[in-house]
Formats: C-alpha cells, sequence, structure tokens
C-alpha cells in the first residue's frame, strides 16, 4: 500500500503544480484583457471630451492583420497617448 501512495504523491503532486500554473496564466491573461479593455475606455473617454471641445477623433484602432491581444493593448496605449496629446494641444491653446 506504501508502494502506491508513493507513486500516487508524486503524479497528485505534479497535477496540482499544472493547475496552479494554469490558474496563474488564466490570472495573467484576465489582467491583460482587463488592461485592454481599460485601455479602450480610456481611448473612448478622451475622444468624447476631444468632441466636446470641437476636436473631431476616432477612438478606435484598426487591425490590418490579426494581432494578439498585447499588441492590440499596445496600440490602444499608442492611441491614447496620441489622443492625450491632441487634448493638450486643444486645451493649452484656448
Amino acid at each position: 500500500m506504501v508502494i502506491i501512495m508513493n507513486f500516487k504523491t508524486p503524479a497528485l503532486i505534479a497535477a496540482l503544480t499544472l493547475s496552479a500554473s494554469a490558474s496563474f496564466a488564466s490570472g495573467d491573461e484576465n489582467n491583460l484583457l482587463d488592461n485592454y479593455l481599460d485601455a479602450q475606455a480610456h481611448a473612448q473617454a478622451i475622444s468624447e471630451q476631444l468632441e466636446t471641445m470641437g476636436v473631431e477623433s476616432n477612438p478606435n484602432v484598426e487591425f490590418n492583420s490579426p494581432a494578439t491581444l498585447s499588441q492590440k493593448l499596445d496600440a490602444y496605449e499608442e492611441k491614447i497617448d496620441d489622443l492625450q496629446g491632441q487634448f493638450d494641444i486643444v486645451r493649452n491653446a484656448n
């Protein structure tokens, strides 16, 4: 009986380790998705503020080819920087 438990114990430890690793990976992906959705909302908010200031803007990012979620997040962060730059120029001009 002890021999059987010894064989099961490493398998159980390996299964638990794999499960924990998958859980952390899933958590990282959820954080990435949350960050991406936050970036989209931030771009939208800045764009709406620009519209109230009389500046036409587009908060969306178009992708010509498939992109990973990380690449999409990077693109939206760049878009936010661009929109924020426009906002700063308009605000400083008044």
